[in-house]
């Protein structure tokens, strides 16, 4: 007992007790405070950055509307958003009679679910009096575009004829 008194100061003893308030807080918050009960509104304003957010855990349904504007795009680094770029081509052959639109698949190398896609345009005659559009990536590596034939024409092609210059942002 008389080595324990001799090493018994008053910073040790404060420290001993400082530990135990602290220790017994959180024991206090976790065992008292109900189930997802600390929220948005007791966040500090700027508390979570990005560094504190998983890389690829955030969509573009995450970001506030309006928050993305020109002025601070180049900060974001849209080199940092950029996903796959190539060409895609038609699965399946597509076919559809003046005025009607379908939906078909295409190979597009690199492109991932979730991904934005912005489709550039085909070089196919036979398309000059459709619409192509409404890009979609559901699987990795395929992309579903709508292609609607004009009011006076029809679309026929085989597959593989459609080639469509495509970018994803991710």
């Amino acid at each position: 007992m008389t080595t324990i008194r001799k090493h018994l100061t008053y910073a040790n003893v404060m420290a001993t007790i400082a530990t135990f308030i602290a220790l017994g807080g959180g024991a206090y918050a976790a065992t008292h405070l109900p189930r997802n009960s600390v929220g948005t509104p007791q966040l500090r304003r700027n508390a979570v950055t990005g560094s504190k957010v998983r890389d690829g855990s955030l969509s573009g349904r995450d970001i506030k509307s309006g928050s993305i504007t020109a002025a601070n795009l180049g900060r974001i680094g849209l080199a940092n958003m950029l996903g796959a770029s190539g060409t895609a081509t038609n699965d399946a052959s597509v076919s559809e009679s003046a005025g009607s639109c379908g939906r078909y698949a295409f190979v597009a190398n690199g492109a991932q679910p979730g991904d934005a896609v912005m489709l550039a345009g085909s070089d196919i005659n036979a398309l000059s009096h459709a619409m192509i559009g409404a890009p979609t990536v559901t699987n990795p590596n395929k992309m579903n575009v709508s292609v609607c034939a004009g009011a006076g024409s029809t679309v026929n092609q085989g597959p593989g004829t459609i080639q469509l210059r495509f970018s994803t942002l991710r």
